[in-house]
């Protein structure tokens, strides 16, 4: 009787548990049904050809000898990249996972990664040349550098400016561009801007800068300019230095040190490369303008970094055309350094212009910054710097983006309304040189005149920035990766130009 009753309990027992295995069975994540599409969704614009991640991951046979690896990258929140303080503001481009795609990917993994039944999902549109607007598409329209540039094996690039036409004469309405370095790892930076070639000046060859090497593509004197017409312009100028001006004149002078927002929004070109940064995309039924009607000359401003091999870079430029409709236009709100450390910053003095030839900037990316900003000190791991700009029209705000090098900590954008209410946009705790991003807001932020934003940035020259070179040293502001910048831009719209074409930033 006791062996009747042992054999019935355990046939109930099987029974019992059978459905439980069935259901685990059935709750294993897979490839094709689970971990796919999100590998695809956030991770494959980085993980393809042509990109800067070291492997593809546009299929199961990608991702499956990786699968350890992707387990911890992602358990950690390495990978995705993506730096923004989830309690502040939501964005469009967060490629960052949630505690539950983590936790299917680790699924995934410990059940061995298995493919799974049914189709496999289909990867997006990317550009087979390796552009990166998020349509896949490539560019309407390229300008190819000329040549390649050589980089040495070792030892210090300076930031340079090469020029080459712009070939176009007219206004071109774009939705995005992007700037490609041709080679990501010897890149520091890539800077475009529009310019007019000099009087008595022209494009050819030349030292690329000071004792640099003969290049092509570098301002000479022009032996063939009219040198009459040239002195006349010249003596024009001199006596236009010489007049007295008037209060508001000089502050104008000033101010033009600190960049002219309209005129550096006309010759902003075709933007930047920076790492992290692709394809910049404006908001659908927006545009920028290209100025082909006002300049001539396009400003390749260059720097680039050796990596203990001789290596070449040839980078481009993409546009993507807008419709004719889409042409509101998104402006640069450029937020100027403000305070240091608490103490308040005026704008910078006057300069001759045999000052600002000397200091290049106007040509030097990075030289802009007030010259009373003081150097980090050494061993400072709280060095502070706000920014401050403010709206004078009804504004629209679409994107913020942020530069610093390698001692960048943590940055916030800080918008106060004018009745005095504050709001968070963007708080980036954890900053990274290797991924800027241009912040895109998924709902637009409208903000009335008077609004002001402030950028309160910290910088940690401390040996507990792992990333330091130096921390003995002082950190002064310019262009080479162990110095520092500060540079943060807003996009946004007019609500009056949005206005008058009829459309809504809906």
């Amino acid at each position: 009787m006791k062996r009747v009753l042992s054999v019935a309990t355990g046939i109930l027992m099987v029974l019992s548990l059978a459905p439980a295995h069935a259901t685990a069975a059935a709750e294993t994540p897979t490839y094709n049904q689970d971990v796919g599409p999100i590998l695809l969704s956030n991770c494959a614009s980085c993980h393809r050809p042509n990109q800067i991640a070291p492997m593809p991951l546009l299929s199961y046979k990608d991702a499956r000898p990786w699968a350890r690896a992707i387990k911890a990258k992602v358990a950690s929140r390495e990978m995705p990249p993506w730096f923004a303080d989830p309690r502040f503001g939501e964005f469009s481009n967060d490629t960052s996972l949630s505690t539950d795609e983590i936790a299917t990917i680790s699924a995934w993994v410990d059940a061995g990664a298995p493919e799974g039944d049914g189709p496999a999902p289909v990867p997006p549109r990317f550009s087979e040349a390796g552009w990166s607007h998020p349509s896949g598409l490539d560019p309407d329209y390229v300008i190819d550098f000329p040549v390649e540039w050589h980089i040495d094996a070792d030892g210090e690039s300076p930031n340079f400016n090469l020029f080459t036409p712009l070939p176009l004469d007219d206004v071109m309405w774009v939705s995005a561009t992007e700037v490609r370095p041709g080679n990501l790892p010897v890149t520091h930076h890539i800077v475009t801007r529009l310019m007019n070639t000099p009087p008595g000046m022209k494009i050819g060859t030349g030292p690329a800068w000071s004792g640099g090497p003969e290049v092509d593509y570098v301002l000479v004197p022009d032996p063939d300019a009219d040198q009459e017409e040239l002195a006349a312009t010249r003596k024009a100028r001199a006596e236009a230095a010489k007049e007295p001006k008037d209060k508001d004149a000089d502050e104008a002078e000033d101010a033009d040190d600190f960049q002219d927002p309209s005129a550096a929004e006309a010759g902003a070109g075709f933007g930047a490369y920076i790492p992290g940064v692709g394809a910049s995309v404006v908001r659908e039924g927006h545009a920028r303008s290209i100025r082909g009607d006002l300049f001539d000359t396009i400003v390749w401003n260059l720097h680039y970094q050796a990596t203990g091999k001789p290596e070449t870079a040839r980078p481009s430029i993409g546009a993507w055309l807008a419709d004719e409709e889409d042409n509101t236009t998104e402006h640069a709100l450029l937020l100027r350094e403000s305070t240091s450390q608490g103490k308040q910053l005026v704008a910078p003095p006057p300069m001759t212009p045999e000052e600002r030839a000397a200091a290049g900037r106007r040509n030097q990316a990075g030289q802009g910054l007030n010259p009373l900003l003081a150097p980090i000190p050494p061993n400072d791991a709280n060095w502070t710097v706000t920014g401050f700009a403010a709206f004078q029209n009804d504004a629209v705000i679409n994107n913020l983006l942020i530069h610093a090098h390698l001692r960048g900590r943590d940055f916030t954008y800080l918008l106060t309304y004018p009745d005095g209410r504050e709001e968070i946009l963007l708080r980036v705790p954890n900053y990274s040189f290797d991924w800027q991003y241009q912040y895109q807001l998924t709902e637009p932020l409208q903000v009335p005149a008077g609004s002001t934003l402030k950028l309160i940035s910290r910088y940690d020259n401390s040996a507990s920035n792992r990333l330091n070179p130096a921390p003995q040293k002082e950190v002064y502001w310019s262009e080479q990766s162990w110095d520092d910048m500060f540079l943060s831009l807003v996009g946004y719209t007019l609500v009056d130009e949005v206005k008058e074409k009829g459309t809504t930033d809906e």
